[in-house]
């Protein structure tokens, strides 16, 4: 389709439950050259369920937040000119929706990012993506704008927050992009709820904090 050397990196914690679904579409993207997999010092065997797909992972010692992986990933593959960053608890992802967001960055010299929205998958993923667009894990980002991006290490789940308000504020542009039926786990089915709900909550807390500082 192209000469760009497209990457996906998926950040992930705990995720042994429900990333191989998400995996599966990964390995038959053959718009993807290259698939790499951040284990966030998971304790369960999320690690070993990537490798015995056949793709690479990056283990952390510890885990470090989802903005920590995101960064490493980025460092780990320095050379591509597209990536795609992908939740490892997706629900429904397709290969159309894959191609989706890294088409127009192929088609648009202009553009430089595409962030994905979710429409008919359910109503909680869809009305908090509705809500707050720019929260969404699904987005795909060339070369000139990863290069560009401040340290992501410490922004834990406002990492989405901080790449949209970078790019909005430097001039980088941007398009959003519908998501048909698809959805993700929610952290309360994963975790129960009284844990889920305050994992949720901090997530919460870690978006607020990014809405606050001024954008770089």
């Amino acid at each position: 389709m192209s000469n760009n050397f497209i990457a996906a990196l998926v950040p992930a914690y705990n995720e042994e439950q429900n990333i191989e679904p998400v995996l599966t579409v990964l390995k038959e993207a053959s718009i993807l050259d290259k698939v790499l997999v951040i284990d966030d010092g998971s304790i369960d065997n999320t690690a070993d369920i990537v490798k015995k797909h056949g793709f690479e992972v990056l283990q952390l010692d510890k885990n470090q937040g989802k903005g920590a992986a995101m960064e490493a990933g980025l460092k780990k593959i320095e050379d591509a000119d597209i990536y795609i960053f992908i939740d490892a608890d997706l629900v429904g992802l397709s290969i159309k929706h894959i191609e989706d967001m890294i088409t127009p960055l192929i088609e648009d010299k202009e553009l430089s990012m595409t962030l994905g929205k979710f429409v008919g998958g359910r109503k909680s993923t869809d009305w908090a993506q509705k809500i707050a667009p720019q929260i969404s894990g699904q987005r795909a980002i060339k070369s000139n704008l990863a290069k560009a991006l401040p340290s992501l290490k410490d922004q834990g789940f406002g990492v989405e927050i901080t790449i949209s308000r970078f790019a909005k504020k430097n001039g980088f542009k941007n398009q959003e992009i519908i998501l048909k039926n698809i959805t993700q786990v929610m952290k309360e089915e994963k975790q129960g709820f009284s844990r889920g709900f305050g994992n949720r909550l901090k997530m919460y807390g870690h978006i607020a904090k990014s809405l606050l500082k001024p954008p770089k």
